[in-house]
């Protein structure tokens, strides 16, 4: 099983996927908004639900890697639309292994993230609401290098986020520019592996680290650990190999509530940004 998460106006959704793709939207008390909805590709073929995005009308974006899709669907799971790549190979356009969608309104237009694995060029694109491809992130501001191992991309008003898993490191751009990257330490001199990151409105990021050090990782403007939230274990409070990290936007540090989904997607949790576990999820999509 294999999990992603995405939250919107106070409610998180959560996506899993076994073969068919369930979704299901929550309040951060943990409690099932709706029974959400579950699909399965053409002709009733297996997804691959690499990323999940909520646009401001509430319309769910689904990275399918199966399908080589970026599929949109109602709240009601009627799907409206699929986007398919418009190039092969590493060229713009084409989305390689997808691992991850973000959706955003720009100037009263839909705008899109895709964001592809493995080692390319092209691996972070921006999509226009009608699937065409209006820009590539340079990997270091260099247009000729090449992204390694991306797993989730994130943005905000001004800045993408783009984690580098197998790279271990994090590469922050603004306006389309690169703007600096980091790393994270960990024990003993080593380096801890980005998964997922959620920006929040001071600047701020909450980092989930995935491998034997799993952690959730609060860091400062220029990637600094201020904190950490959460570390490795299978106990309440604690991480296993996560997979993604949502947080709340327009909230003061004490009100701010973070989610985290880890153990194959068996588990979400939510923390406080002082690290206090408030609990888990129950009835995840799917069971």
């Amino acid at each position: 099983m294999y999990g992603t998460l995405a939250l919107r106006h106070g409610v998180l959704y959560v996506g899993r996927h076994d073969g068919a793709a369930h979704v299901r939207p929550y309040d951060l008390d943990g409690q099932p908004l709706s029974d959400g909805f579950s699909f399965r590709g053409p002709g009733r073929t297996q997804v691959e639900l690499a990323g999940i995005a909520v646009d401001p009308d509430r319309q769910i974006w689904i990275a399918d890697a199966a399908a080589l899709a970026i599929r949109r669907f109602t709240l009601f799971g009627r799907e409206l639309v699929a986007w398919r790549e418009a190039a092969s190979g590493d060229a713009p356009g084409s989305f390689g292994r997808l691992v991850d969608v973000d959706v955003e309104e720009h100037d009263g237009r839909l705008e899109c993230w895709v964001a592809s694995g493995g080692w390319r060029k092209h691996a972070a694109q921006l999509f226009d609401d009608n699937g065409r491809c209006v820009a590539s992130l340079r990997s270091e501001g260099d247009p000729q290098a090449n992204f390694h191992g991306i797993s989730r991309i994130a943005r905000d008003e001004q800045r993408v986020y783009v984690c580098e898993a197998h790279a271990r490191r994090v590469q922050v751009f603004r306006r389309g520019g690169f703007e600096f990257q980091f790393k994270i330490p960990g024990a003993r001199g080593g380096v801890l592996e980005p998964v997922a990151l959620a920006p929040l409105d001071d600047g701020r990021m909450l980092v989930a680290c995935g491998g034997d050090a799993s952690a959730l990782v609060l860091v400062d403007r220029a990637g600094r650990v201020e904190r950490r939230l959460a570390l490795a274990g299978e106990g309440p409070g604690e991480l296993v190999e996560p997979t993604d990290v949502v947080a709340e936007r327009g909230k003061t540090e004490l009100a701010t509530r973070v989610a985290v989904i880890d153990r194959s997607a068996e588990r979400v949790q939510v923390f406080t940004l002082s690290g206090r576990c408030e609990g888990a999820l129950g009835g995840l999509p799917g069971e």
